[in-house]
Order: structure tokens, then sequence, then C-alpha cells
């Protein structure tokens, strides 16, 4: 009779049992929770089941107030969730991922309002001629706690937890500022930009793009979105839409990390695109799988019935550029071309190219 339920979230319950430490008796408890709650439930001839994800902490085992006990036992729960499995008993080692992910989503945010990520630039080269055509924004972060945060890691916590946005707002006017500094070398430079399917489903994407081209455009520089083709697919009609409204500005749609999808060929003759980039797997493995050789010609072949230009991703060898430039493939990107640089570091390799 001394056990308390109370709830703490819009669909989270901390259950206290007073007096129960034995792992033993903590395990039939939750198993007995989730047997009750996750039984079918009938109700005006609708039946649904819930989810129950339960994380068991224990005091003094696992914390040393109650504050951190909560948490902890919040903790072990979502592990629970993202492992399927009914519950979990906290531990630093089963929560070791999560707990980085809550870290990172706090620091996230306080990044994105003070300005302290950074951008780098990996350059396109035009295969034909050698001559730099441009680069590409690639968004960094160096946390404090963690170090480098992989863009792959933080973007999807961005996503979760509403800030997308404000992290493509940042990357767009950045990139744009920085790549209006840029050295002129004679001929248009294009500077491009990932796009998150999120930003690209946002109504006002084509008018907050329209301001910052207003504000920080240069008649030498052409901007570029990247979307992947996951993200063209998730609603494609209103999509497309949006990228019409994008193309008639003048700005240049690219289809990212071609080849790693589950789109039909059929999008071609929808998307208003002016670029395709095939994804590094099938460069890496061209030299050595003709499978993969025979697929990237296939692609540059098809690309160009499209009036495409093809980049070639993650170009890392010399052999690999030969071979790009007998397929007729237009662009190369990759560590043979060089690395992401810091935008004084650009202007300066610019320079001297």
């Amino acid at each position: 009779q001394d056990d308390k339920v109370c709830r703490i979230g819009d669909s989270a319950f901390g259950i206290i049992l007073q007096d129960v430490t034995s792992p033993v008796l903590l395990q039939l408890a939750a198993e007995k929770i989730n047997r009750l709650y996750s039984a079918a439930i009938s109700e005006m001839d609708v039946s649904f089941q819930a989810k129950v994800c339960i994380g068991i902490a224990s005091y003094p085992d696992h914390a040393n107030d109650a504050k951190e006990l909560l948490h902890n036992a919040r903790l072990a729960a979502e592990a629970a969730d993202s492992k399927g499995e009914p519950y979990l008993f906290y531990s630093p080692e089963s929560v070791a991922t999560l707990s980085m992910k809550w870290d990172i989503q706090a620091d996230l945010a306080s990044a994105i309002e003070s300005n302290a990520l950074a951008l780098f630039y990996q350059p396109k080269v035009s295969i034909a001629t050698g001559r730099v055509i441009g680069a590409e924004a690639l968004l960094r972060w160096d946390n404090g706690e963690y170090g480098p945060v992989p863009p792959d890691v933080f973007i999807p916590v961005a996503c979760d937890i509403g800030m997308i946005n404000e992290l493509s707002q940042y990357v767009l006017t950045t990139a744009l500022r920085n790549a209006a500094e840029w050295p002129r070398t004679g001929e248009r430079q294009s500077i491009s930009i990932n796009l998150e399917s999120e930003t690209l489903q946002d109504t006002e994407v084509d008018e907050i793009i329209s301001s910052s081209l207003s504000i920080w455009g240069s008649d030498h520089i052409d901007l570029l979105l990247e979307i992947t083709e996951s993200a063209l697919v998730a609603d494609s009609k209103s999509n497309f839409r949006r990228l019409q409204s994008l193309r008639s500005m003048g700005v240049g749609i690219s289809i990212d990390d071609f080849g790693t999808g589950y789109s039909s060929l059929s999008y071609f003759t929808n998307i208003p695109a002016t670029e395709l980039k095939i994804d590094k797997s099938f460069i890496n493995d061209m030299l050595e799988c003709g499978r993969s050789r025979s697929l990237v010609e296939t692609i540059i072949n098809l690309a160009h019935r499209f009036d495409l230009v093809v980049v070639a991703e993650g170009v890392e060898h010399p052999e690999e550029l030969n071979v790009l430039a007998e397929m007729n493939c237009d662009v190369a990107q990759g560590f043979h071309i060089a690395e992401a640089m810091s935008h004084d570091d650009y202007c300066h390799w610019l320079k001297k190219q």
C-alpha cells in the first residue's frame, strides 16, 4: 500500500515500489505490468494494443537522489524502446548511446543559437578541364565533451528536437555569405548545400531561400540544393511543386547519393533536377567490381539523357578519375581532389588553382 503511481509525461508514468530491492522481484513486477497493459483493449467495437516499455532503476544502486533515480529510469525505458525490449534494468553500459544522444540534444540547441557550428567546403572540379566549378558546404560540430560529432548523428537529433529548419537557415546564410567572398576565378562557381526532407516540406522554404539570396547572393555564385532520393520521394507532389518554384529563382537542384534509395526511375520525368551525384560506394567499388563499373556508366549515360550534370562522389584515387573520364562523367569530388576545408583555407586553396 506504500507503492505510488504518478504521471511524469504525456505517455510516461512513474511507479515507486517501496522496500523492493531484489532484482528478481523488480523483474517480476515489470513482467506483470507489461502483461497487464500489453493485452489487447476493446472499446466500442475497436480493438487496440498499447506498447509498454519499462525502465528499472533502484536506490541506492543506480542513483544518489530522487532526481537521478527518475532520470536513469527514463533512460532505461527509452533504451528498452530502442532495443525492442519490454523492460531494461539501468546500467551505464545499457544507456550509454542514449545518454550521449540526450546530451547532444541539449548541446546542439545551444550550439545552433550561439553559432558554434562551422562550415567546411569540399571542392568540385570539372573532369574534362580540371578547373574548380564550385564546392559543397559540409556542416561540422566539435562538441566540447564528445569531440567531433558526425553529421549523421547530430542532424537526426536536430530533426527530433524540431531545430532542423534553424540549422538549415544557418547553413544557407553562412554558405552564401562565405561564397560571396571566394576569389573570382573567371568562371561562375556554385555553392552546394544539403537540404533535409523536413526543410524541403516546410511551406516557407522557397521564401526563406529567396530572401537569403536577395541578402547574400552574389553575381558570380550559383546556389545548388542537394536533396537525397528519399527526401524527393516523400510527399513527392508537393516537393516537386516546391522544387519547380526554386528552379524558377535560378536555384539548381541536385539528386544526392543517387543509387542508395528505393525510388522509381519514373520521377526523373517530374523532378526539375540539374545535377545528379553518384554515391561514393559505387565509385569506390568500380575498379574491383565489373558490375559496379557497368552500373556507374549506365547511370552517367541515363543522367546525360535527361541533361543532368553528373558528379562522382568520393573519388579517392587517380585510377578512379581516369575511368570516370573515359565514361564522360562531368564532375569529380573527393579526397583525391581535396579534403573539406575551412572557409579561409578554401579561399587560399582556390587562389592557387
